[in-house]
C-alpha cells in the first residue's frame, strides 16, 4: 500500500488504492472493518471524532462510521480536481477541498452535513489550520488567515512560486518551499525561525506546481511527536530534528 495511513484512538485508517476504505487495530495489524469506495483513490485519509473522511476526484468525498465503515454521507461536486486525489482539510467548523477549474484554482469550505459550499479562496494547495486561523497557498504566497474575518495576519512568499504548508503545530507553521526548504515560521508574525534544505534548488526552468511539484509532494507527510520533528527527505529518507 503506498498511501498515508491516519492514526486515531488506538486505530489506523486508510484506502487501499483499488476501492477499498480499511481500519486496523494499531496494536496488532488486525482487520476491524472494510468498506467499499465509489472510486479508487490515492489521497491521505482524515479522521475526527465524527468519522472518517475520504476526498475523491469529481466525487467530492465520504464519510464514513468510525466503528463500521457504514457510509454516513457522500457529497458529489462537479469540476473538483486536486493533487493526489483531492485530500480534505477540516477546519472552521467546515471540509475543504480543492477545486480548480481552468487556471483559476480555489479551496472551497463545504458544510460537513448538507455539503452547500460556505466559502471559497483562491488557492493551489490544500490549506492547513491552527487555533483561529486557516493558512492558504496560492501561486508561492502563503497567508494566515484569521477564520473570522478571513483577513491576513501575515504572508510569506516563495521565491520560486509554490510552498504548501504540511503542518501547524506548537506556535510554528512548517512550509515545504518549493524551491527545495522546509521553512519553519513563526505563527504569529510569520518570521522565519528555521530553515533545511532538502533537495537541491530546481533549475530555473522548470515549472512547478505546488503539492505535486517535481519531488512529487504527498501531503501531509511531516509530523511531530515528544519534542520531535519528522520529515521526509530526499532518496527516500526520513529526517528527524530535535531541539538545537
Amino acid at each position: 500500500m503506498q498511501y498515508p495511513v491516519a492514526w486515531y484512538g488506538g486505530m489506523l485508517y486508510l484506502q487501499d488504492g483499488v476501492g477499498n476504505a480499511l481500519a486496523l487495530r494499531a496494536s496488532t495489524g488486525a482487520r476491524v472493518w472494510t468498506a467499499p469506495l465509489s472510486e479508487y483513490g490515492w489521497s491521505p485519509t482524515v479522521v475526527d471524532s465524527t468519522g472518517v473522511w475520504i476526498g475523491f476526484d469529481d466525487i467530492a468525498w465520504h464519510h464514513l462510521d468510525l466503528r463500521t465503515g457504514a457510509e454516513l454521507h457522500r457529497f458529489e461536486v462537479p469540476d473538483i480536481w486536486g493533487a493526489y486525489g483531492n485530500p480534505v482539510a477540516l477546519g472552521a467548523g467546515a471540509l475543504w477541498v480543492r477545486g480548480s477549474k481552468g487556471s483559476d484554482p480555489t479551496v472551497t469550505a463545504y458544510d460537513r452535513k448538507t455539503g452547500a459550499a460556505v466559502r471559497a479562496l483562491p488557492a493551489d494547495a490544500t490549506p492547513a489550520f491552527g487555533p483561529g486561523r486557516v493558512y492558504v497557498a496560492h501561486q508561492g504566497k502563503v497567508r494566515a488567515l484569521s477564520t473570522s474575518t478571513y483577513k491576513a495576519a501575515w504572508t510569506y512568499t516563495s521565491s520560486v512560486g509554490a510552498a504548501t504548508v504540511r503542518l501547524v503545530a506548537n506556535g510554528h507553521v512548517y512550509v515545504q518551499d518549493a524551491d527545495g526548504r522546509l521553512v519553519v515560521l513563526d505563527d504569529r508574525t510569520g518570521k522565519a525561525v528555521w530553515s533545511y534544505r532538502l533537495h537541491p534548488a530546481p533549475h530555473p526552468r522548470t515549472r512547478i506546481v505546488a503539492e505535486d511539484d517535481w519531488r512529487g509532494f504527498v501531503p501531509p507527510g511531516i509530523a511531530t511527536a515528544r519534542g520531535r520533528l519528522f520529515v521526509p527527505g530526499a532518496e527516500g529518507t526520513l529526517i528527524g530534528f530535535g531541539k538545537g
